[in-house]
């Protein structure tokens, strides 16, 4: 008889054990099993791919017995290798063969890695059982993956400590507490790599483009989809070509997808993806295979960065599924007239140097297939039209149906013109209603056409004596009506109001500069700068030091340029803004510390003018003074 105070923890189960008056049953050569089963076939086997789990699934294992009489307890201690398998959970189902009498559960103890102890008594007076059943259930989660370098990981799933070992720590006893003979069955667990069934697919998104009209933006998405996470991809490549007779790219050309960056091993996602990129060229050297003459391309590179914090290695979860991983921007720049349609295709450079998907081990996949996208040209339908723009020459002006003008700064004088024609030629003295809305502001306008078919009408933007700023910056639209045989045709124009260039911030490099009678430390800034202008502007940009009681410590200036250079679209209709210019970096003036600028607080001012006001220039915008604190100290 085994001393069950060995086995069991608790003090009460012993002695409930101890107290059975049992009758020594004589222990026969039966045909008793303590099986490791798979429940989904009933074997032995654990064998799964990777086309039915992943890293990170579970596996159950039923813990059976069979052909057992007179059980009043069992205790299993069962080992796995825990570089494949990681212990989740053993519990005991709600069939299992003790069912619906008192048990006394005992463990589980996991405390060595790739092993669990689990056992259950009967309670004192309960029946014993006898029969085959199961007596509880074995979780354990997939850890290590496998891929065609390593397509396969096995190990046994085995018990251990069984008799004739002692102390036994897998055991099988009867209602007198004697042992139960049983043979041990024990499992195999294998995981393999299997070829995925599908490679990835590229398409792009909208399949088929219709812009409306000419200058219409045009963005064009590229899609990855039918990623299995199998493949353990890290990186894809694409190359896309485009007619340069119907589309030119657009600023900024392109920006990122958001694919890859549900993947990434850091926080901020996007700082754990590179994209490199090559935009709109044309020449492609050998081994390069050469395009049509009348096309360009573009190639994107999406890489998943190796996790940092595992020695930068790469590890599930990997890519799967489907998303976006970039955005080409266009232009449309060709229309036809209407009936007449003309269609090009926007496609992948199929070759094997521009398509590319590659594993964790550098290795090129392959993908299945790479899906263009149909282009139509924008058309331009004839009969009645007018166009209404600004004093800006072309594509400034805003000319074009529903285009916005560049900019205007504050009481400028706005010049209205309306072009009407029909079939594309002017018509003349027709009555052209103006009506322009901004912020309670309706100001209402007519003129005719003249020989040319313009007809023209002008304002002066209004500058209240409260807060004009809030009032009159921001967005100004003018809509301008015809009527040519009882046919009209109208068109909204939009333009934006502010600063024609501001000075948005001035700071010190450094909070404190030390006075010396030799000289003190320079006086170094940083000077932010910008505009929504879409044309070029001159600006001479200054900043002025005053010490804390006021002295002149000294200035400087910058004779630069600002402007996008280029006609920038937004859509004004959609509350959308333009876009504003920056530079690529500020301003960094240098202002030396005279012997006699006093110690404590400074101040420096940024401004910004047409011209230097003794050359009759005028302020662009406000001055600006520093929001973070300076001070002159002593040495």
């Amino acid at each position: 008889m085994k001393d069950a105070s060995k086995f069991f923890s608790s003090a009460i189960i012993a002695m409930l054990l101890l107290s059975i008056v049992g009758i020594f049953v004589p222990v026969n050569a039966a045909p008793t099993t303590l099986e490791l089963v798979n429940p989904l076939d009933g074997t032995h086997d654990l064998h799964f791919t990777t086309g039915e789990k992943s890293v990170g699934d579970t596996i159950t294992i039923n813990i059976t017995v069979k052909d057992v009489a007179d059980l009043m307890t069992w205790q299993v201690a069962i080992s796995w290798d825990p570089t494949l398998l990681e212990y989740v959970n053993i519990a005991m189902p709600s069939d299992h063969i003790f069912a619906g009498k008192t048990i006394y559960p005992v463990g589980p103890d996991t405390s060595v890695p790739g092993q669990v102890i689990y056992g259950c008594v009967l309670g004192s007076g309960q029946a014993t059982f006898t029969g085959s059943g199961t007596c509880a259930q074995l979780t354990l989660r997939i850890i290590k993956g496998v891929s065609m370098l390593e397509p396969s990981v096995e190990c046994d799933i085995v018990y251990f400590h069984y008799p004739p070992y002692s102390p036994a720590d897998t055991f099988l006893l009867n209602s007198g507490g004697f042992d139960i003979d049983f043979t041990p069955v024990n499992a195999h667990y294998r995981y393999s790599w299997v070829v995925p069934s599908l490679k990835p697919r590229f398409y792009i998104v909208p399949s088929t483009i219709k812009p409306a009209k000419i200058n219409d933006p045009v963005d064009i998405d590229i899609y990855i989809a039918d990623v299995d996470p199998n493949w353990q991809i890290i990186a894809f490549q694409f190359s896309i070509m485009w007619n340069t007779t119907f589309l030119a790219p657009r600023d900024p050309y392109w920006t990122r997808g958001n694919f890859m960056e549900s993947f990434s091993y850091v926080t901020p996602p996007e700082d754990g993806v590179i994209y490199m990129a090559d935009i709109n060229t044309h020449t492609r050297l050998p081994p390069l295979h050469p395009i049509p003459d009348d096309y360009n391309y573009s190639s994107i590179a999406v890489i998943l960065n190796a996790d940092p914090a595992t020695g930068y290695t790469y590890h599930p979860p990997f890519p799967s599924g489907g998303g976006k991983l970039a955005t080409l921007h266009f232009t449309a720049i060709y229309e036809t007239i209407s009936p007449i349609e003309d269609w090009t295709t926007i496609s992948f450079i199929t070759f094997d140097e521009d398509m590319l998907v590659l594993n964790s081990y550098g290795l090129s996949v392959g993908y299945n297939r790479a899906d263009p996208a149909q282009y139509r040209a924008p058309m331009k339908i004839l009969g009645l039209a007018i166009d209404v723009y600004t004093q800006y020459s072309f594509p400034y002006g805003g000319q074009g149906h529903d285009m916005p003008s560049d900019m205007f700064g504050p009481q400028q004088q706005v010049e209205l013109f309306a072009l009407v024609t029909y079939n594309e030629y002017p018509v003349q003295q027709k009555l052209v209603g103006f009506h322009i809305i901004h912020n309670g502001y309706d100001i209402y306008r007519e003129a005719t056409t003249d020989a040319d078919g313009i007809a023209h009408v002008s304002f002066r933007l209004p500058w209240p004596c409260d807060d004009p700023v809030d009032e009159i910056f921001g967005k100004w639209q003018v809509r301008a009506t015809v009527e040519v045989a009882e046919a009209v045709a109208n068109d909204t124009l939009g333009f934006w109001v502010w600063w024609p260039v501001e000075v948005l911030t001035v700071e010190p490099k450094h909070t404190e500069y030390v006075q010396r009678k030799s000289g003190g430390d320079p006086l170094d800034f940083i000077v932010e700068y910008g505009t929504y202008s879409m044309q070029i502007r001159n600006v001479i940009l200054t900043v002025t030091v005053y010490d804390e009681l006021g002295f002149f410590i000294g200035s400087d200036d910058l004779n630069t340029t600002v402007g996008w250079g280029a006609y920038e679209y937004y859509n004004f209709t959609a509350c959308e803004s333009p876009p504003y210019w920056t530079p690529d970096h500020p301003w960094e003036p240098t202002i030396p510390l005279p012997t006699n600028a006093v110690v404590g607080k400074g101040i420096v001012f940024g401004n910004a003018f047409t011209d230097f006001p003794w050359n009759y220039g005028v302020p662009y915008c406000p001055e600006v003074t520093n929001t973070i604190d300076f001070y002159i100290k002593k040495p």
